[in-house]
C-alpha cells in the first residue's frame, strides 16, 4: 500500500511540473479566469462530515451578479446552502457596499461575515489565481477591472464569531479595537473569558499596530492574531452591516480540531548591514545613526537607489528593488527563539528631496534594524509552501489535506513575481496543502483562500501579535486525529 501512495504521489509531482511549464507564456500575454471555464468538478468539498467548506470566484463587474456567481460556485453540491461564515475578498475599487448587500441576500443574513478588499490587482482561492489590474498603487485606479472570491464554511465542529467597528465611533484605535473583538467573541456565543483559538483580522493602513495593542488589553499575548491590511489604493473593511474606509473588521474561531499557522517571509537575513534608528516621524524614519536615512539605506544598497532615480525615475521601479532589499527588527523569546520582522521601505517622496524613508510599520526611535535579501524566486516558493509549514507548526502531518486553508499575502510580494508566473501560486498552495494533489482532481484539492494585503499581521510565540510588511499570515485547520 505504501509503495502505491508513493507511487502516486511521484505521477501528482511529474503533473504539477508538466502543468507549470505549460503555464508559462509571453509577458504579453495575458491571464484572466473567466467563470464559465470552471468544470462542476473542481467543486473543493471537504471530507468531513460535519463540515463543508467551498469556494468561488467571480471577475464580473456588476456586484450582484459577482456574489451570484461565486457564491452558487462556492455552495455547488453543498447540503447547507446558507453557511454559517463566509470570508469575502474583493479587489480594491470594486463596489464593496454591492457586494455586501448581495452577500447578504445570497447568503442569507445569519451568515458572519469577514474581509475586506484586496490589493486592486488580484483575489485567489484553490481554483486559481484571478487577475485583475496590470498595475499597483493609485494607477490601478483608473483600470476599472474586479475580482471577487468567496469561501464558505458551515461546521458543527468550528464556531465562528464576527465583530467590527469603525474608527470614527471610538476615541482611538485600541478602544475601536477591544469593541471589535468583545462583539465577536459575543456573537460566536462565548464569554469574555473564553479566549478563542485564532482570530483573523481585516484592519485598514496606519493603525494596525494600535489594533493589536488593544486587541491583547483584552486577550493578553497568547491568543494568535492573524490578519492583513486591507488592499489599496482604495482600501475597505466590512463594517456592521456598511463598509469602513478607517475600521478593523475581525473573527474569532473557537474550534477543538488541529489547527496550525506560520507567519513569515522569504528573506536572507545574513547580511551585515544594521543601523539604529535616531529619528522617526509617524511610519517614517527619518534618521539612521544620525544621518538622512535614505543616504544611510542607499549607502546599504551601493548607491543602486540614486542610480535607479537618475537612470529611470520611475518610483515603481524603486519600491520594487526595495521590496527584495527590506530592512527587518529581530525579537528573541524568552526560549530563545528568533523571529524577523520585515518592514517594506521606499523614499518619502519622488523626487528624493526628503531623505526620509516610509515602512508602512511604525518603528520607534532606539530600534535597531537590519538588511535583508531576496528574489522573486524565493519568494514564490515559499508562497508555496505555506500550507506545509503551517502543519507543520501545528503539529498536523503534512501528509494530512486539510479541511480548509486561508492566507493574507504581501501585495508587494505579489507585485515583484513576474506577471506571466503569478497563476503558479494557486498551483503550488493547492500541492503544498494536499501532497496528493493532481490538477483537474474532483474534491481532491483542500480549500483555500487568500487576498493581496498592505501590511500583514501574525504571532511570534512567547512574544506576541504583530504588525509588518512583505510578511504572510496562513491558517489550516485539519481534521480531527491528525496530530503527529
Amino acid at each position: 500500500m505504501r509503495s502505491k501512495i508513493i507511487i502516486f504521489c511521484t505521477i501528482g509531482i511529474v503533473a504539477v511540473g508538466i502543468l507549470l511549464s505549460l503555464l508559462t507564456r509571453s509577458a504579453d500575454e495575458e491571464f484572466q479566469l473567466v467563470p464559465q471555464k470552471v468544470a462542476a468538478d473542481v467543486s473543493a468539498q471537504s471530507e468531513i462530515v460535519d463540515t463543508e467548506v467551498g469556494t468561488g470566484w467571480s471577475a464580473n463587474e456588476n456586484s450582484t451578479e459577482a456574489v451570484r456567481e461565486a457564491a452558487n460556485m462556492a455552495l455547488r453540491g453543498k447540503a447547507q446552502k446558507k453557511p454559517d461564515f463566509a470570508i469575502i475578498f474583493a479587489s480594491s475599487g470594486s463596489d464593496m457596499e454591492g457586494i455586501l448587500q448581495a452577500a447578504k441576500q445570497f447568503l442569507g443574513e445569519g451568515t458572519k461575515i469577514f474581509g475586506g478588499t484586496s490589493d486592486s490587482r488580484a483575489v485567489m482561492t484553490d481554483k486559481g489565481f484571478v487577475k485583475v489590474a496590470q498595475r499597483g498603487y493609485e494607477l490601478a485606479e483608473m483600470e476599472g477591472r474586479r475580482g471577487l472570491a468567496i469561501m464558505t464554511v458551515s461546521s458543527t465542529d468550528i464556531v465562528f464569531g464576527v465583530g467590527s467597528a469603525g474608527l470614527s465611533e471610538f476615541s482611538s484605535p485600541q478602544e475601536m479595537s477591544k469593541s471589535a473583538v468583545l462583539s465577536a467573541i459575543k456573537n460566536a456565543g462565548r464569554a469574555e473569558d473564553e479566549p478563542p483559538r485564532i482570530i483573523l483580522l481585516s484592519v485598514t493602513i496606519g493603525i494596525e499596530e494600535e489594533v493589536l495593542e488593544g486587541i491583547e488589553q483584552i486577550l493578553g499575548t497568547g491568543v494568535p492574531i492573524l490578519g492583513g491590511t486591507a488592499g489599496g489604493p482604495a482600501p475597505a473593511v466590512f463594517s456592521k452591516g456598511q463598509i469602513c474606509e478607517k475600521g478593523v473588521c475581525l473573527a474569532v474561531i473557537y474550534t477543538d480540531l488541529p489547527t496550525g499557522w506560520t507567519f513569515e517571509g522569504g528573506f536572507d537575513v545574513t547580511d551585515e548591514h544594521t543601523g539604529v534608528v535616531t529619528k522617526v516621524e509617524g511610519q517614517a524614519i527619518v534618521e539612521i545613526n544620525n544621518r538622512p536615512a535614505l543616504d544611510v539605506y542607499d549607502e546599504w544598497l551601493n548607491g543602486e537607489i540614486e542610480r535607479l532615480d537618475k537612470e529611470i525615475q520611475e518610483p515603481d521601479v524603486i519600491r520594487d528593488l526595495l521590496i527584495l532589499h527590506p530592512v527587518y527588527r529581530k525579537y528573541t523569546s524568552p526560549s530563545g527563539q528568533d523571529y524577523f520582522l520585515f518592514s517594506h521601505p521606499w523614499p518619502k517622496d519622488a523626487q528624493m528631496q526628503d531623505k526620509s524613508v516610509n515602512t508602512s510599520t511604525k518603528i520607534e526611535t532606539g530600534e535597531r534594524i537590519y538588511l535583508s535579501h531576496g528574489t522573486w524566486e524565493t519568494l514564490i516558493n515559499r508562497i508555496g509552501n505555506l500550507p506545509r509549514n503551517a502543519k507543520i507548526h501545528g503539529g498536523i502531518r503534512i501528509d494530512i489535506k486539510p479541511i480548509f486553508g486561508m492566507g493574507f499575502i504581501c501585495g508587494g510580494v505579489m507585485g515583484v513575481i513576474p506577471e506571466t508566473e503569478r497563476e503558479k501560486m494557486a498551483i503550488l498552495v493547492n500541492y503544498s496543502s494536499s501532497p496528493c494533489w493532481r490538477p483537474g482532481a474532483a474534491g481532491n484539492n483542500a480549500p483555500f483562500i487568500a487576498n493581496f494585503t498592505w501590511g500583514e499581521q501574525g504571532y511570534f510565540p512567547g512574544i506576541g501579535s504583530k504588525h509588518g510588511n512583505l510578511l504572510t499570515s496562513f491558517l489550516v485547520i485539519g481534521p480531527a486525529d491528525t496530530k503527529e
